[in-house]
């Protein structure tokens, strides 16, 4: 079977769309961004992700991939993009040669973004071999950034330290979210660190390129942030599912964005993140218990008043026409902004198709209609198709 997936926004050139296609049962499309090399280029081009697709690294299964697709070209122009052309790197252990990490069924471009030039992509079912003897593999998630057209690549794996298990980082799958702060900074969600509380971490592009040496595998990033355990109520949270960025406080400095679906009780939250000191400002709260409201978040400015926006997904929100028979339709929310850390109450945009999952993915599009307004697009449905 296959997914299809309904996308709720006006058509730009529907008559003509450019039409890319990837590898079968690669999940070719899984993410997707718009790439463009440098701000005085014309050239945009669109970078997509295939986490199961199958690379040219020796003895890895299913590593995914991120293709390059010119703009616009044919359907078969598409092609991969070699963040990372190595094997699983090896240890000795007793005296044997042993891998250290394990890369097949990784998930790579799971989630891929851009910023500038800047290109991130994640793998956040990579597992490596922990630093205890009794060889756990634990899936801390990775992610790999590109630079300069995609001549230089460096590896960014905040979870990878000497704190495993689930009550430390080993189940963090960092890059499970990722996004660029306006300054190019990185931030990645980690849903699984601190048993399943989630974490948040952020570094600059530089200091991760800075350095780098394949050989690093423990490698603390100058500079780099991120948030830490709390009480143990907050385990099962999720945070960091998913990530955006944005300014809501009126000073200079964006603020940080985390969906939280399995917080509040499992009615699900979105967290606001100081992005200087990533401390807590306040939260934006569902109003259905297991809806995943903070599945998927975004944020920019819709109503034109140079402010942010905030948007949030709750793709398994139920419908209650009759209470004997709920309808899981999906709901989005937007929060205007009015003033600093002042919102409207949420306008709720409700799904139309039963187990649709309206909200699953929620973008800006930016002004594509020249009317003034910011745009966004959502994934409407994503329903299994026979």
């Amino acid at each position: 079977s296959s997914f299809l997936h309904t996308l709720w926004s006006f058509n730009l050139y529907a008559e003509h769309p450019a039409v890319y296609g990837g590898p079968s049962g690669s999940y070719f499309g899984y993410s997707v961004d718009f790439y463009q090399a440098s701000t005085d280029s014309n050239t945009i081009s669109v970078l997509v992700g295939a986490p199961k697709a199958n690379t040219s690294q020796p003895g890895i299964v299913e590593a995914g991939a991120v293709y390059y697709c010119p703009w616009s070209g044919p359907p078969d122009s598409c092609r991969q993009i070699p963040f990372d052309n190595s094997n699983n790197r090896m240890m000795k252990v007793n005296g044997t040669r042993e891998p250290v990490e394990f890369k097949s069924h990784q998930w790579f471009g799971a989630s891929v973004r851009t910023h500038k030039g800047k290109v991130v992509a994640c793998a956040p079912l990579y597992h490596w071999r922990t630093v205890k003897l009794s060889a756990d593999k634990e899936p801390v998630g990775t992610c790999y950034v590109a630079v300069q057209n995609f001549s230089a690549y460096a590896e960014y794996s905040p979870c990878r330290t000497n704190d495993p298990d689930p009550e430390g980082q080993g189940f963090c799958q960092a890059g499970f979210s990722v996004d660029f702060t306006k300054e190019g900074r990185l931030v990645v969600g980690g849903p699984g660190s601190f048993y399943w509380q989630g974490q948040v971490m952020t570094a600059g592009i530089a200091e991760i390129l800075n350095g780098y040496s394949l050989k690093a595998m423990l490698r603390q990033v100058p500079g780099e942030k991120h948030t830490r355990a709390a009480e143990d109520t907050h385990d099962d949270s999720y945070l960091g599912y998913s990530v955006a960025v944005g300014e809501f406080t009126g000073d200079s400095e964006q603020e940080l964005i985390a969906g939280v679906p399995r917080g509040a009780q499992n009615f699900g939250y979105v967290a606001m993140i100081n992005s200087t000191n990533l401390t807590f400002i306040q939260n934006f709260t569902g109003e259905q218990m297991a809806s995943y409201f903070g599945y998927a978040v975004a944020v920019t400015d819709l109503n034109g008043d140079g402010t942010d926006d905030v948007l949030v997904g709750a793709p398994l929100y139920m419908e209650r026409e009759m209470e004997s028979k709920p309808r899981e339709v999906g709901r989005v929310y937007l929060y205007l902004q009015m003033a600093p850390l002042t919102f409207s109450k949420p306008v709720a945009l409700t799904g139309t198709h039963t187990f649709g999952r309206f909200g699953t993915a929620i973008a800006p599009l930016g002004d594509v209609n020249q009317d003034g307004y910011n745009g966004m697009l959502r994934v409407k449905e994503c329903r299994e198709w026979k």
